[in-house]
């Protein structure tokens, strides 16, 4: 049963740094964080997903899933079996980057609820991926965007933090059960900047002020005790110190690409796609010895791999084996593979929680540098194993993007400090992310509950959220709950 009493408010800033905000709560910076959330709950570091980037990123806290198997591999993908089949689809390819936001919703796997279709009384503010936002809590879609995109123009992404604030406190009229709330500043003033920059700083403590405004709210409306607050984040970032052209890169090894945003260059001729996410991955889809009906394995690639691989700029590249199930891995450490199974050993279609992950090395090293990764283990012990390593959580995460069959034949992911995308960037990006790195993967999680588990995924505040309402938690999730049951109902 429902309990109509309690609320949740999830503030996403968009961007933090796990690490610049954990400083900050120290030195007394957060003030209102620390009073309102973090001193009647707790703060953690979390591990968000791959590709580490806004968009996909959303979907562990809307949707309790892992892009891969929302079918949201990135802020653009390609569509072989669209391009090979439907000259005229919108459906062939995407980027998010523009217009195209719009049609999110309608991409992202049906098979899953939002938080919003199955908390209707709710709130999405300056958040693009809202399937089941209704009425005023999604009114103000089209003029966010007319205040997003004047803004990457001017770069006042202050003004549009401030413009949600406002829409966040007349929302609390409504009383919603849910709200969501992307919080933009700080991302945009790190790409515009560096992830330490002054109008960076100023937007995690213009974060503290809104919290220290709902605060006020909550408690002269009698909800205070029963708002659960929480603020976390969809990724980090990184210094961008080169940019690798890899759209020119493919081209110089003979591929006719197809690129945003020059997409009807190669409408109906390409030999490959470049689709790049924030810009520290890409996925590379390359037509095979068919034709574009089917997907190209990883060894068909050899290659192209090495060729990526004698790049400085690029740290793993990532693909599919012929049986379509096992992820392969090279970088200049080693070589693996990777896979998943049921945990009695024999393999299944159950792709969610309670998998044990099955890890082989080809070559003499780890393509990651892990020391000691035992060959089975379970999805659990994969983070466990891996949350205080440069690369965490890397396995399952790359496993489960290769579930979506709009996921490229070669997954790249860049070293720190670089990034793969040169041109049509405006302003040019000093910050990057997306990359399977530690400082793109790692996240904060401030909670005003306690959290009862010592390493958490992003996913896991989906189903937190449901219990905490008292909203049944739908199966086939990939997150757990991070409340004690006396949180709960």
């Amino acid at each position: 049963m429902e309990n109509q009493l309690r609320s949740c408010i999830f503030l996403l800033a968009d961007g933090a740094r796990e690490d610049v905000f954990k400083e900050l709560l120290m030195r007394g910076m957060l003030p209102n964080i620390l009073e309102h959330i973090v001193e009647r709950g707790s703060y953690t570091a979390a591990v968000t997903v791959f590709p580490s980037t806004t968009g996909p990123a959303y979907t562990p806290f809307l949707m309790g899933k892992f892009p891969g198997r929302c079918n949201l591999p990135g802020i653009r993908w390609f569509d072989r079996k669209r391009y090979s089949e439907e000259l005229f689809s919108l459906q062939r390819m995407r980027s998010y980057v523009g217009m195209e936001s719009f049609l999110m919703n309608g991409d992202i796997s049906k098979e899953f609820p939002t938080l919003f279709e199955l908390v209707p009384h709710n709130m999405s503010i300056l958040n693009e991926l809202s399937r089941g936002a209704v009425g005023y809590g999604n009114m103000p879609k089209l003029l966010s965007a007319w205040h997003k995109m004047r803004a990457n123009y001017n770069h006042s992404w202050s003004r549009v933090d401030l413009f949600g604030r406002e829409l966040l406190l007349k929302s609390l009229e409504t009383r919603a059960r849910y709200t969501f709330y992307v919080l933009t500043g700080i991302d945009h003033y790190s790409h515009l900047h560096h992830p330490f920059h002054k109008e960076v700083i100023g937007s995690y403590l213009a974060l503290d002020e809104t919290v220290g405004e709902m605060a006020k709210v909550l408690k002269k409306q009698g909800r205070y005790d029963d708002t659960l607050m929480i603020i976390s984040n969809d990724h980090g970032l990184t210094p961008t110190h080169t940019h690798f052209d890899s759209v020119e890169f493919m081209k110089s090894r003979g591929y006719k690409t197809l690129y945003y945003p020059l997409v009807f260059m190669h409408w109906t001729d390409a030999e490959a796609a470049n689709m790049i996410s924030g810009n520290s991955m890409t996925h590379l889809y390359v037509k095979s010895s068919e034709g574009w009906a089917r997907p190209t394995a990883f060894d068909e690639l050899g290659g192209l791999v090495d060729a990526l691989l004698d790049r400085d700029e690029v740290d793993v590249v990532a693909g599919v084996e012929a049986d379509g199930k096992t992820t392969r891995i090279k970088s200049a450490r080693g070589e693996a593979r990777a896979w998943l199974e049921s945990a009695g050993g024999e393999g299944g279609e159950d792709r969610g929680r309670g998998m044990n992950i099955r890890y082989e090395l080809i070559n003499c090293g780890d393509p990651f540098g892990y020391d000691g990764m035992p060959r089975v283990m379970s999805t659990e012990d994969a983070l466990r194993l891996s949350v205080e390593t440069a690369y965490p959580d890397a396995l399952l995460q790359l496993i489960q993007l290769f579930e979506s069959p709009r996921s490229g034949d070669l997954v790249v992911s860049a070293k720190e400090g670089y990034d793969l995308r040169v041109r049509f960037e405006s302003p040019e990006h000093s910050s990057s992310h997306g990359a399977l790195v530690r400082d793109h993967m790692m996240v904060p999680l401030a909670m005003s509950r306690r959290v009862n588990r010592e390493f958490v995924r992003t996913v896991d505040i989906f189903p937190t959220v449901l219990r905490f309402l008292g909203v049944s938690i739908p199966d086939g999730i990939d997150g757990a709950c991070l409340l004690d049951d006396g949180d709960g109902l």
